[in-house]
């Protein structure tokens, strides 16, 4: 080839090569940081989202199969229990079931029949005998008219009284503190035996206001019904023991505190919260009532006593603790054995 042929072939080549337009790297079809061209084809074809978003919601199908929902711990007002494990593990089994409840209400009676039985045998009281001056001249004037010899019963000292309400106290209130603390998550979380400054106030008015104006008003009511009764006879049996201070004192002690505190945490706390996972809260509120009035064996006061029993239930389910209903049973009770002993009704 002469040298002119082979400019003129240059010539073609560089001319084919000037017609042929250079792409330039775009977002699209070169990666930042890469050299030359690729495929727009890959990561971001529709295709391939498709593809990325069915695997990200098999795998979140997945994940919730194999996840078991950790049930809905809640405390006895139905609210979130601030006591429950916040490791988030599944909440342990409950301490206190039916039988519990039943079963710890009868060692408290089996223990009140002992110490009675020990009481009656081993001193020479007569706990069947009328209380009251009035009852012993009686009795003393039934035995001369029949020429009898006088021997007046004498009923035991109140002293002896409180002596013998300690066993069932210990076993009401007792074992189911100790159940809580050795077997449960103590006696916030299974109780609810915890109270805050103003339940004190709060409590000692409902109590108070539940003795003065519902009982009278509901035994204004049952006495229309069933003809005026003494509803304060069995309670009048104690305080008219009361003839001094030491008395009057131990009364108070009996009535307004040592009887409150553990009829409140067996069933208000034990009970009631036992219903209450069988239940719902009106219904255990309403079982835990009837219970707390029967228990007293005292069909006249049972009216009074479911009532108020109600009262404290409600107080128990929407606090969450057992503050108000234990300082509402004090005021009710303080207001029962002041009105006796000094004679205020």
């Amino acid at each position: 080839m002469t040298p002119a042929k082979r400019r003129r072939s240059g010539s073609g080549s560089s001319s084919k090569g000037a017609g042929r337009k250079e792409v330039a790297p775009s977002s699209r079809t070169t990666p930042k940081g890469s050299k030359g061209r690729v495929p727009v084809a890959a990561a971001d074809s529709r295709a391939a989202r498709r593809q990325a978003a069915a695997e990200r919601r098999a795998e979140d199908d997945r994940r919730r199969a194999e996840t078991v929902e950790e049930p809905e711990v809640l405390d006895d007002a139905g609210r979130d229990d601030d006591t429950a494990d916040p490791s988030g593990e599944a909440a342990p089994r409950p301490v206190f079931r039916g039988w519990t409840v039943f079963l710890v209400f009868a060692a408290a009676q089996v223990a009140a029949t002992v110490a009675y039985v020990i009481a009656q045998s081993s001193t020479e009281y007569s706990f069947a005998a009328p209380t009251g001056v009035g009852a012993a001249v009686g009795q003393a004037s039934a035995q001369a008219a029949t020429g009898q010899i006088i021997d007046v019963w004498v009923p035991p000292p109140l002293w002896v009284t409180a002596l013998m309400q300690l066993p069932m106290w210990l076993a009401l209130g007792g074992i189911p503190v100790w159940l809580a603390v050795k077997k449960g998550r103590g006696v916030i979380a299974e109780l609810g035996l915890r109270m805050k400054p103003i339940d004190v106030p709060v409590g000692l008015a409902v109590g108070v206001a539940s003795q003065l104006l519902m009982v009278p008003a509901l035994y204004w009511v049952v006495f229309k019904l069933i003809g005026t009764k003494d509803v304060s006879a069995a309670a009048r049996e104690l305080t008219d023991r009361a003839t001094d201070p030491l008395s009057i004192v131990l009364v108070f002690v009996v009535v307004g505190i040592g009887a409150p505190v553990a009829e409140e945490i067996y069933f208000r706390g034990m009970a009631q919260r036992t219903f209450r996972r069988r239940l719902r809260p009106h219904w255990a509120i309403l079982a835990s009532a009837a219970f707390f009035a029967a228990s007293h064996f005292q069909p006249l006061q049972f009216p009074a006593l479911f009532l108020f029993g109600i009262v404290l239930g409600v107080l128990a389910w929407r606090a969450g603790r057992l503050g108000p209903a234990l300082w509402a049973h004090v005021g009710f009770n303080v207001v029962t054995a002041a009105t006796l002993v000094f004679h205020l009704g």
